[in-house]
Protein backbone atom coordinates (compact mmCIF):
# COMPACT_ATOMS: atom_id res chain seq x y z
CA UNK A 1 0.00 0.00 0.00
CA UNK A 2 1.38 3.45 -0.95
CA UNK A 3 1.90 5.91 1.89
CA UNK A 4 2.84 9.54 2.20
CA UNK A 5 5.68 10.98 4.30
CA UNK A 6 3.33 11.31 7.27
CA UNK A 7 2.66 7.55 7.24
CA UNK A 8 -1.03 8.05 6.30
CA UNK A 9 -2.74 5.86 3.70
CA UNK A 10 -4.60 7.35 0.73
CA UNK A 11 -8.06 6.45 2.17
CA UNK A 12 -7.11 8.23 5.39
CA UNK A 13 -6.01 11.29 3.46
CA UNK A 14 -9.23 11.27 1.49
CA UNK A 15 -11.30 11.09 4.67
CA UNK A 16 -9.32 13.91 6.26
CA UNK A 17 -9.81 16.01 3.16
CA UNK A 18 -13.57 15.39 3.27
CA UNK A 19 -13.77 16.47 6.94
CA UNK A 20 -11.72 19.58 6.25
CA UNK A 21 -13.94 20.46 3.26
CA UNK A 22 -17.05 20.03 5.40
CA UNK A 23 -15.62 22.33 8.10
CA UNK A 24 -14.81 24.94 5.48
CA UNK A 25 -18.35 24.72 4.01
CA UNK A 26 -19.88 25.00 7.48
CA UNK A 27 -17.73 28.02 8.28
CA UNK A 28 -18.67 29.76 5.05
CA UNK A 29 -22.33 28.80 5.36
CA UNK A 30 -22.50 30.19 8.88
CA UNK A 31 -21.28 33.57 7.65
CA UNK A 32 -23.70 33.88 4.67
CA UNK A 33 -27.42 33.32 4.48
CA UNK A 34 -28.05 29.85 3.01
CA UNK A 35 -31.30 30.84 1.17
CA UNK A 36 -29.79 33.98 -0.33
CA UNK A 37 -26.68 32.03 -1.28
CA UNK A 38 -28.81 29.74 -3.47
CA UNK A 39 -30.12 32.90 -5.18
CA UNK A 40 -26.51 34.06 -5.68
CA UNK A 41 -27.00 36.89 -3.21
CA UNK A 42 -24.44 37.44 -0.46
CA UNK A 43 -26.06 38.47 2.79
CA UNK A 44 -24.68 37.89 6.27
CA UNK A 45 -26.63 35.48 8.43
CA UNK A 46 -27.80 36.54 11.87
CA UNK A 47 -29.31 33.26 13.12
CA UNK A 48 -28.67 29.56 12.64
CA UNK A 49 -31.49 27.02 12.23
CA UNK A 50 -30.38 23.75 13.82
CA UNK A 51 -33.06 21.81 11.92
CA UNK A 52 -32.48 23.38 8.49
CA UNK A 53 -28.75 23.29 9.26
CA UNK A 54 -28.07 26.69 7.67
CA UNK A 55 -27.75 30.37 8.48
CA UNK A 56 -30.46 32.97 7.75
CA UNK A 57 -30.37 36.71 7.17
CA UNK A 58 -32.84 39.20 8.61
CA UNK A 59 -35.38 38.90 5.76
CA UNK A 60 -35.14 35.11 5.51
CA UNK A 61 -35.51 34.86 9.28
CA UNK A 62 -38.91 36.61 9.13
CA UNK A 63 -40.13 34.32 6.35
CA UNK A 64 -38.69 31.30 8.22
CA UNK A 65 -40.47 32.20 11.46
CA UNK A 66 -43.82 32.73 9.70
CA UNK A 67 -43.73 29.72 7.37
CA UNK A 68 -45.91 26.83 8.51
CA UNK A 69 -43.18 24.21 7.89
CA UNK A 70 -40.43 26.03 9.78
CA UNK A 71 -42.14 28.26 12.35
CA UNK A 72 -41.43 25.70 15.14
CA UNK A 73 -37.76 25.22 14.23
CA UNK A 74 -35.18 25.94 16.91
CA UNK A 75 -32.76 28.74 16.09
CA UNK A 76 -29.74 30.28 17.81
CA UNK A 77 -27.86 33.49 17.22
CA UNK A 78 -25.06 33.19 14.71
CA UNK A 79 -22.58 34.53 17.26
CA UNK A 80 -23.50 31.73 19.65
CA UNK A 81 -23.27 29.17 16.83
CA UNK A 82 -19.76 30.31 15.96
CA UNK A 83 -18.60 29.71 19.54
CA UNK A 84 -19.56 26.01 19.39
CA UNK A 85 -16.71 23.50 19.29
CA UNK A 86 -15.84 21.51 16.18
CA UNK A 87 -17.08 18.30 17.88
CA UNK A 88 -20.57 19.81 18.22
CA UNK A 89 -20.53 21.12 14.68
CA UNK A 90 -19.78 17.63 13.36
CA UNK A 91 -23.15 16.38 14.66
CA UNK A 92 -25.49 16.12 11.71
CA UNK A 93 -29.28 15.87 11.67
CA UNK A 94 -29.42 13.96 8.40
CA UNK A 95 -28.81 10.33 7.68
CA UNK A 96 -25.45 9.61 6.04
CA UNK A 97 -27.02 6.82 3.95
CA UNK A 98 -30.41 8.18 2.83
CA UNK A 99 -29.71 11.90 3.24
CA UNK A 100 -33.01 12.36 5.11
CA UNK A 101 -33.57 14.02 8.44
CA UNK A 102 -33.13 11.89 11.53
CA UNK A 103 -36.33 11.72 13.51
CA UNK A 104 -36.34 8.30 15.28
CA UNK A 105 -34.01 6.78 17.93
CA UNK A 106 -33.68 2.95 18.20
CA UNK A 107 -32.91 2.02 21.77
CA UNK A 108 -32.09 -1.56 20.83
CA UNK A 109 -29.27 -0.54 18.52
CA UNK A 110 -28.60 2.77 20.32
CA UNK A 111 -28.49 4.86 17.15
CA UNK A 112 -30.58 7.61 15.47
CA UNK A 113 -32.54 6.72 12.30
CA UNK A 114 -34.43 8.31 9.42
CA UNK A 115 -37.73 7.00 7.97
CA UNK A 116 -36.01 4.78 5.42
CA UNK A 117 -33.68 3.31 8.07
CA UNK A 118 -36.72 2.19 10.06
CA UNK A 119 -38.22 0.49 7.02
CA UNK A 120 -35.02 -1.15 5.79
CA UNK A 121 -33.06 -2.13 8.93
CA UNK A 122 -35.23 -1.53 12.02
CA UNK A 123 -38.69 -2.84 10.97
CA UNK A 124 -38.51 -5.55 13.64
CA UNK A 125 -37.32 -3.27 16.43
CA UNK A 126 -39.97 -2.55 19.06
CA UNK A 127 -38.17 -0.11 21.35
CA UNK A 128 -38.31 2.95 19.07
CA UNK A 129 -38.87 6.55 20.28
CA UNK A 130 -39.14 9.99 18.83
CA UNK A 131 -35.67 11.60 18.80
CA UNK A 132 -36.92 14.88 20.29
CA UNK A 133 -38.45 13.05 23.27
CA UNK A 134 -35.20 11.16 23.84
CA UNK A 135 -33.20 14.37 23.74
CA UNK A 136 -35.54 16.13 26.17
CA UNK A 137 -35.38 13.15 28.55
CA UNK A 138 -31.59 13.05 28.32
CA UNK A 139 -31.31 16.70 29.25
CA UNK A 140 -33.47 16.13 32.33
CA UNK A 141 -31.87 12.78 33.38
CA UNK A 142 -29.45 12.28 36.32
CA UNK A 143 -26.84 10.77 34.00
CA UNK A 144 -26.73 13.96 31.90
CA UNK A 145 -26.49 16.01 35.07
CA UNK A 146 -23.64 13.81 36.35
CA UNK A 147 -21.81 14.10 33.04
CA UNK A 148 -22.25 17.84 33.02
CA UNK A 149 -21.05 18.07 36.60
CA UNK A 150 -18.08 15.78 35.82
CA UNK A 151 -17.13 17.95 32.87
CA UNK A 152 -17.19 21.00 35.11
CA UNK A 153 -14.98 19.22 37.63
CA UNK A 154 -12.60 18.11 34.88
CA UNK A 155 -12.39 21.67 33.62
CA UNK A 156 -11.65 22.93 37.14
CA UNK A 157 -9.06 20.20 37.68
CA UNK A 158 -7.38 21.01 34.39
CA UNK A 159 -7.30 24.66 35.38
CA UNK A 160 -5.70 23.80 38.74
CA UNK A 161 -3.20 21.51 37.03
CA UNK A 162 -2.25 24.27 34.63
CA UNK A 163 -1.84 26.73 37.50
CA UNK A 164 0.23 24.18 39.45
CA UNK A 165 2.47 23.48 36.47
CA UNK A 166 2.94 27.18 35.88
CA UNK A 167 3.98 27.58 39.53
CA UNK A 168 6.32 24.58 39.16
CA UNK A 169 7.85 26.19 36.10
CA UNK A 170 8.42 29.41 38.03
CA UNK A 171 9.83 27.48 40.99
CA UNK A 172 12.14 25.58 38.65
CA UNK A 173 13.49 28.82 37.25
CA UNK A 174 13.95 30.22 40.77
CA UNK A 175 15.72 27.04 41.90
CA UNK A 176 17.99 27.24 38.88
CA UNK A 177 18.91 30.80 39.77
CA UNK A 178 19.54 29.81 43.38
CA UNK A 179 21.79 26.92 42.33
CA UNK A 180 23.67 29.13 39.88
CA UNK A 181 24.18 31.67 42.67
CA UNK A 182 25.43 28.95 45.05
CA UNK A 183 27.83 27.67 42.39
CA UNK A 184 29.13 31.16 41.79
CA UNK A 185 29.53 31.76 45.55
CA UNK A 186 31.39 28.45 45.97
CA UNK A 187 33.63 29.26 43.04
CA UNK A 188 34.39 32.68 44.49
CA UNK A 189 35.14 31.15 47.91
CA UNK A 190 37.50 28.58 46.38
CA UNK A 191 39.25 31.22 44.30
CA UNK A 192 39.66 33.46 47.35
CA UNK A 193 41.00 30.56 49.40
CA UNK A 194 43.51 29.61 46.68
CA UNK A 195 44.56 33.22 46.32
CA UNK A 196 45.13 33.59 50.07
CA UNK A 197 46.97 30.27 50.23
CA UNK A 198 49.16 31.35 47.31
CA UNK A 199 50.00 34.60 49.11
CA UNK A 200 50.94 32.67 52.26
CA UNK A 201 53.18 30.28 50.33
CA UNK A 202 54.83 33.09 48.38
CA UNK A 203 55.43 34.96 51.65
CA UNK A 204 57.00 31.89 53.26
CA UNK A 205 59.11 31.26 50.16
CA UNK A 206 60.35 34.85 50.15
CA UNK A 207 61.23 34.63 53.85
CA UNK A 208 63.16 31.37 53.37
CA UNK A 209 64.94 32.77 50.32
CA UNK A 210 65.89 35.93 52.18
CA UNK A 211 67.19 33.95 55.17
CA UNK A 212 69.26 31.62 53.00
CA UNK A 213 70.61 34.53 50.96
CA UNK A 214 71.73 36.22 54.16
CA UNK A 215 73.45 33.08 55.46
CA UNK A 216 75.18 32.40 52.14
CA UNK A 217 76.37 36.01 51.84
CA UNK A 218 77.70 35.93 55.41
CA UNK A 219 79.50 32.65 54.74
CA UNK A 220 81.03 33.96 51.50
CA UNK A 221 82.17 37.11 53.26
CA UNK A 222 83.74 35.08 56.07
CA UNK A 223 85.48 32.77 53.61
CA UNK A 224 86.87 35.69 51.63
CA UNK A 225 88.22 37.28 54.84
CA UNK A 226 89.82 33.99 55.94
CA UNK A 227 91.33 33.57 52.48
CA UNK A 228 92.94 37.02 52.70
CA UNK A 229 94.28 36.29 56.21
CA UNK A 230 95.74 32.95 55.13
CA UNK A 231 97.34 34.58 52.09
CA UNK A 232 98.96 37.21 54.31
CA UNK A 233 100.27 34.62 56.77
CA UNK A 234 101.46 31.98 54.27
CA UNK A 235 104.05 34.23 52.58
CA UNK A 236 106.14 35.03 55.76
CA UNK A 237 105.96 31.43 56.98
CA UNK A 238 107.28 30.06 53.69
CA UNK A 239 110.18 32.54 53.81
CA UNK A 240 111.05 31.52 57.41
CA UNK A 241 110.98 27.84 56.58
CA UNK A 242 113.12 28.40 53.54
CA UNK A 243 115.66 30.24 55.69
CA UNK A 244 115.79 27.72 58.51
CA UNK A 245 115.51 24.46 56.57
CA UNK A 246 116.66 21.45 58.73
CA UNK A 247 118.82 18.72 57.30
CA UNK A 248 118.52 15.23 58.87
CA UNK A 249 121.67 13.60 60.36
CA UNK A 250 122.20 9.99 61.48
CA UNK A 251 122.07 9.38 65.25
CA UNK A 252 124.74 7.32 66.99
CA UNK A 253 122.67 6.60 70.17
CA UNK A 254 121.77 2.97 70.78
CA UNK A 255 118.57 2.41 72.88
CA UNK A 256 118.45 -0.58 75.19
CA UNK A 257 115.20 -2.63 75.89
CA UNK A 258 116.01 -4.51 79.05
CA UNK A 259 112.41 -5.35 80.07
CA UNK A 260 111.09 -6.53 76.73
CA UNK A 261 111.40 -10.18 77.75
CA UNK A 262 109.91 -9.41 81.16
CA UNK A 263 106.81 -7.78 79.56
CA UNK A 264 106.33 -10.75 77.32
CA UNK A 265 106.36 -13.03 80.33
CA UNK A 266 103.95 -10.88 82.39
CA UNK A 267 101.22 -10.52 79.66
CA UNK A 268 100.03 -14.01 78.58
CA UNK A 269 98.44 -14.41 75.17
CA UNK A 270 94.73 -15.45 75.27
CA UNK A 271 94.17 -18.56 73.22
CA UNK A 272 91.03 -19.06 71.17
CA UNK A 273 89.23 -22.37 71.52
CA UNK A 274 89.09 -24.36 68.34
CA UNK A 275 86.24 -26.69 67.42
CA UNK A 276 88.76 -29.55 67.54
CA UNK A 277 89.38 -28.83 71.23
CA UNK A 278 85.67 -28.75 72.15
CA UNK A 279 84.05 -31.89 73.47
CA UNK A 280 80.27 -31.98 73.80
CA UNK A 281 78.81 -33.60 76.92
CA UNK A 282 75.17 -34.20 77.77
CA UNK A 283 74.35 -31.97 80.69
CA UNK A 284 70.60 -32.44 81.23
CA UNK A 285 67.58 -34.10 79.59
CA UNK A 286 64.23 -32.29 79.43
CA UNK A 287 61.04 -34.22 78.63
CA UNK A 288 59.12 -31.79 76.40
CA UNK A 289 56.08 -34.05 75.86
CA UNK A 290 55.10 -32.99 72.37
CA UNK A 291 55.91 -33.06 68.66
CA UNK A 292 56.97 -30.52 66.03
CA UNK A 293 59.17 -28.57 68.45
CA UNK A 294 60.82 -26.03 66.13
CA UNK A 295 62.46 -23.44 68.40
CA UNK A 296 64.08 -23.20 71.82
CA UNK A 297 66.02 -20.64 73.87
CA UNK A 298 67.63 -20.32 77.32
CA UNK A 299 66.57 -17.75 79.89
CA UNK A 300 69.44 -16.37 82.09
CA UNK A 301 67.92 -17.80 85.28
CA UNK A 302 68.23 -21.34 83.86
CA UNK A 303 64.71 -21.74 82.49
CA UNK A 304 64.07 -22.94 78.92
CA UNK A 305 61.38 -21.97 76.40
CA UNK A 306 60.17 -24.18 73.53
CA UNK A 307 57.80 -23.59 70.59
CA UNK A 308 55.28 -26.26 69.53
CA UNK A 309 54.61 -25.43 65.87
CA UNK A 310 51.47 -27.46 65.09
CA UNK A 311 50.03 -27.18 68.60
CA UNK A 312 50.45 -23.37 68.41
CA UNK A 313 51.88 -23.17 71.92
CA UNK A 314 54.88 -21.81 73.82
CA UNK A 315 55.99 -23.71 76.95
CA UNK A 316 58.47 -22.60 79.62
CA UNK A 317 60.30 -25.20 81.78
CA UNK A 318 62.32 -24.68 84.96
CA UNK A 319 66.02 -25.55 85.20
CA UNK A 320 64.98 -28.90 86.74
CA UNK A 321 62.76 -29.77 83.75
CA UNK A 322 59.36 -28.99 85.30
CA UNK A 323 56.78 -27.20 83.18
CA UNK A 324 56.09 -23.75 84.63
CA UNK A 325 53.46 -22.51 82.16
CA UNK A 326 52.18 -22.82 78.61
CA UNK A 327 50.73 -20.10 76.43
CA UNK A 328 48.44 -20.79 73.47
CA UNK A 329 49.25 -18.75 70.39
CA UNK A 330 46.68 -17.44 67.84
CA UNK A 331 48.92 -18.78 65.03
CA UNK A 332 51.78 -21.24 64.47
CA UNK A 333 54.86 -20.90 66.70
CA UNK A 334 58.18 -21.36 64.84
CA UNK A 335 61.41 -19.80 66.21
CA UNK A 336 61.89 -18.14 69.61
CA UNK A 337 64.44 -15.94 71.42
CA UNK A 338 64.72 -14.14 74.76
CA UNK A 339 65.27 -10.37 75.29
CA UNK A 340 66.72 -9.73 78.75
CA UNK A 341 66.23 -5.96 78.55
CA UNK A 342 62.45 -6.19 79.11
CA UNK A 343 62.11 -9.90 80.09
CA UNK A 344 60.21 -10.89 76.94
CA UNK A 345 60.09 -13.74 74.46
CA UNK A 346 59.85 -13.10 70.71
CA UNK A 347 58.06 -15.78 68.62
CA UNK A 348 57.88 -15.99 64.80
CA UNK A 349 54.87 -17.45 62.96
CA UNK A 350 56.85 -19.44 60.35
CA UNK A 351 54.92 -20.45 57.26
CA UNK A 352 51.44 -19.80 58.65
CA UNK A 353 49.37 -19.02 55.52
CA UNK A 354 46.96 -16.72 57.37
CA UNK A 355 49.10 -14.85 59.93
CA UNK A 356 52.50 -13.39 59.03
CA UNK A 357 53.68 -11.80 62.22
CA UNK A 358 55.96 -11.67 65.26
CA UNK A 359 54.56 -11.92 68.78
CA UNK A 360 56.18 -10.48 71.92
CA UNK A 361 55.36 -12.31 75.19
CA UNK A 362 55.83 -10.82 78.65
CA UNK A 363 57.35 -13.71 80.68
CA UNK A 364 56.28 -12.30 84.05
CA UNK A 365 52.68 -11.63 83.04
CA UNK A 366 52.54 -14.76 80.83
CA UNK A 367 50.66 -13.02 78.01
CA UNK A 368 51.15 -11.54 74.53
CA UNK A 369 51.76 -7.81 74.85
CA UNK A 370 52.43 -6.91 71.22
CA UNK A 371 51.99 -8.34 67.72
CA UNK A 372 53.87 -6.99 64.67
CA UNK A 373 52.28 -7.87 61.32
CA UNK A 374 54.63 -8.28 58.33
CA UNK A 375 54.24 -8.87 54.59
CA UNK A 376 56.10 -12.22 54.39
CA UNK A 377 56.57 -15.51 56.19
CA UNK A 378 58.94 -15.31 59.18
CA UNK A 379 61.12 -18.32 60.05
CA UNK A 380 64.44 -17.96 61.93
CA UNK A 381 65.02 -14.87 64.11
CA UNK A 382 68.10 -13.41 65.81
CA UNK A 383 68.68 -10.35 68.00
CA UNK A 384 71.20 -7.55 67.43
CA UNK A 385 70.84 -4.74 69.99
CA UNK A 386 67.18 -3.57 69.59
CA UNK A 387 66.86 -4.95 66.05
CA UNK A 388 65.43 -8.30 65.06
CA UNK A 389 67.01 -10.01 62.01
CA UNK A 390 64.72 -12.58 60.41
CA UNK A 391 64.54 -14.95 57.44
CA UNK A 392 61.70 -13.49 55.33
CA UNK A 393 61.15 -16.33 52.82
CA UNK A 394 60.84 -14.83 49.29
CA UNK A 395 61.68 -11.36 50.69
CA UNK A 396 65.25 -12.42 51.59
CA UNK A 397 66.81 -11.47 54.92
CA UNK A 398 65.46 -8.40 56.70
CA UNK A 399 65.92 -6.44 59.93
CA UNK A 400 63.12 -4.75 61.88
CA UNK A 401 63.48 -2.16 64.63
CA UNK A 402 61.32 -3.31 67.56
CA UNK A 403 60.68 0.27 68.68
CA UNK A 404 59.43 2.02 65.53
CA UNK A 405 58.88 -1.17 63.44
CA UNK A 406 60.97 0.21 60.56
CA UNK A 407 62.30 -2.49 58.20
CA UNK A 408 65.75 -2.64 56.56
CA UNK A 409 66.57 -4.98 53.67
CA UNK A 410 69.85 -6.88 54.20
CA UNK A 411 69.83 -9.66 51.56
CA UNK A 412 67.66 -9.36 48.44
CA UNK A 413 67.87 -13.01 47.34
CA UNK A 414 64.72 -15.07 47.76
CA UNK A 415 64.98 -17.72 50.48
CA UNK A 416 63.09 -21.01 50.89
CA UNK A 417 61.09 -21.89 53.97
CA UNK A 418 62.48 -23.31 57.22
CA UNK A 419 65.66 -21.19 57.16
CA UNK A 420 67.20 -20.05 60.46
CA UNK A 421 69.58 -17.28 61.55
CA UNK A 422 72.35 -16.60 64.07
CA UNK A 423 74.55 -13.52 64.58
CA UNK A 424 78.11 -13.02 65.85
CA UNK A 425 79.70 -9.58 65.97
CA UNK A 426 79.10 -8.04 62.51
CA UNK A 427 78.32 -11.32 60.79
CA UNK A 428 75.03 -13.06 59.98
CA UNK A 429 74.83 -16.85 59.59
CA UNK A 430 71.93 -18.32 57.60
CA UNK A 431 70.92 -21.93 56.89
CA UNK A 432 69.32 -23.06 53.61
CA UNK A 433 67.35 -26.30 53.84
CA UNK A 434 67.02 -26.57 50.04
CA UNK A 435 70.64 -26.03 48.95
CA UNK A 436 71.95 -27.83 52.12
CA UNK A 437 74.29 -24.93 52.81
CA UNK A 438 75.27 -22.41 55.48
CA UNK A 439 76.18 -18.89 54.31
CA UNK A 440 77.93 -16.13 56.24
CA UNK A 441 77.03 -12.52 55.37
CA UNK A 442 78.44 -9.24 56.59
CA UNK A 443 76.05 -6.65 58.04
CA UNK A 444 75.58 -5.11 54.55
CA UNK A 445 74.35 -8.47 53.21
CA UNK A 446 77.46 -9.35 51.18
CA UNK A 447 78.31 -13.10 51.26
CA UNK A 448 81.63 -13.86 53.06
CA UNK A 449 81.67 -17.63 52.67
CA UNK A 450 79.35 -20.60 52.09
CA UNK A 451 79.77 -24.09 53.48
CA UNK A 452 78.17 -26.92 51.49
CA UNK A 453 78.97 -30.63 51.91
CA UNK A 454 75.97 -32.94 51.81
CA UNK A 455 77.99 -35.85 53.19
CA UNK A 456 78.54 -33.80 56.36
CA UNK A 457 75.52 -31.49 56.35
CA UNK A 458 72.08 -32.17 54.87
CA UNK A 459 68.84 -30.24 55.43
CA UNK A 460 70.31 -27.77 57.99
CA UNK A 461 67.83 -26.10 60.33
CA UNK A 462 68.73 -24.59 63.72
CA UNK A 463 71.97 -22.61 64.00
CA UNK A 464 73.95 -20.84 66.76
CA UNK A 465 77.45 -19.38 67.38
CA UNK A 466 79.54 -19.55 70.59
CA UNK A 467 81.76 -16.82 72.06
CA UNK A 468 84.73 -17.97 69.96
CA UNK A 469 82.82 -17.78 66.66
CA UNK A 470 82.33 -21.53 66.30
CA UNK A 471 79.12 -22.30 64.35
CA UNK A 472 76.78 -25.08 65.44
CA UNK A 473 74.14 -26.42 63.03
CA UNK A 474 71.39 -29.01 63.59
CA UNK A 475 70.20 -31.36 60.81
CA UNK A 476 66.57 -32.43 60.59
CA UNK A 477 66.85 -35.64 58.52
CA UNK A 478 69.68 -37.31 60.48
CA UNK A 479 69.08 -35.40 63.75
CA UNK A 480 72.77 -34.53 64.01
CA UNK A 481 74.64 -31.52 65.43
Amino acid sequence: MHTTKSNQTFPQLKANRTVCTKFCDMASSSQNCGVCDLRHINKPSIIWCTECDEGLCQECQEHHSLSKGSRNHSTIAITEYQTLSSDVLQITQYCNIHKEKIIIYCRKHERPCCRKCIVETHNECRDIDNLEDVIQNVKSSNAFYDIDETLVEVAENLKEICQHQQKSLLNLKEKRKQIENEIEKTRTTINNHLTNYKKILIKQLNAIEETQDTKICQLLSSLEQREKEITKISCPISKVLEKYRLKPKPCDIVLSRKKTKQAQIMVPTAQRRSIENIKLKKNKTIVTQGTSIYGCCLIPDGRMAFTYYLAREVRVYSDTGLKQFGLKMPYNADDILYISLDDTLVVSSGGDSFDKCIAIINVKRKQITKTITLDSYIYGIALRENNLIYSAYNKGIRMINLSDESITQIVQDKMPGCCYIATFRNQIYHTNSVTHAVTCYDQQGKPQWTFKNESLLKDPRGIDVDMDGNVYVVEQIRTML
